[in-house]
């Protein structure tokens, strides 16, 4: 069993909207097989962790409430018991503004290892569909995979189990 997947959610989880922030479940659409594949990771991964960059609120296009009411839909979504991801880190931050949450800096990695400092980061992975997301998981240690439209979360399930 592997120990934490770290997930960037947009790209990864759901699709991105082209010049546009996903601000409420109904504009979030699911990533083909995404659902399936988190579903098996749970069975591989002692826990799974979002990490994702949400500057929207920064820009003052959704609240903190919009998103944790989106997350919250989306959880459901996965599963009615909730379970699926075991927590959801998020930086508000504007782009260009000096912050430790925003990836590629690995603000809400440090903060997930204080809440799960038994996490074993050799043992742990991030997926992400950006150069930031990569960054930041190298610079925390972890092993780190890049997914685009062509190789999804679900086509990287197949090629660890």
């Amino acid at each position: 069993m592997y120990d934490t997947l770290f997930l960037d959610r947009d790209g990864v989880i759901n699709k991105k909207l082209e010049g546009r922030y996903v601000t409420n479940f109904n504009e979030f659409i699911f990533i083909e097989n995404s659902v399936l594949a988190i579903n098996k990771l749970h069975e591989i991964f002692k826990r799974i962790l979002v990490v994702t960059n949400q500057q929207g609120i920064g820009k003052g296009i959704m609240t903190e409430d919009d998103l944790n009411l989106l997350h919250k839909q989306m959880q459901r979504a996965l599963n009615p018991d909730y379970n699926l991801i075991d927590k959801i880190y998020f930086c508000p931050c504007l782009e260009g503004v000096d912050c430790k949450c925003r990836k590629p800096k690995i603000g809400m990695l440090e903060n997930a290892k204080l809440d799960y400092p038994e996490i074993e980061i050799e043992n742990s992975f991030l997926v992400g569909d950006s150069e930031s997301d990569i960054i930041a998981g190298k610079n925390f240690g972890l092993n780190t995979v890049k997914v685009s439209n062509d190789y999804n979360l679900n086509d990287w399930l197949q090629s660890i189990i």
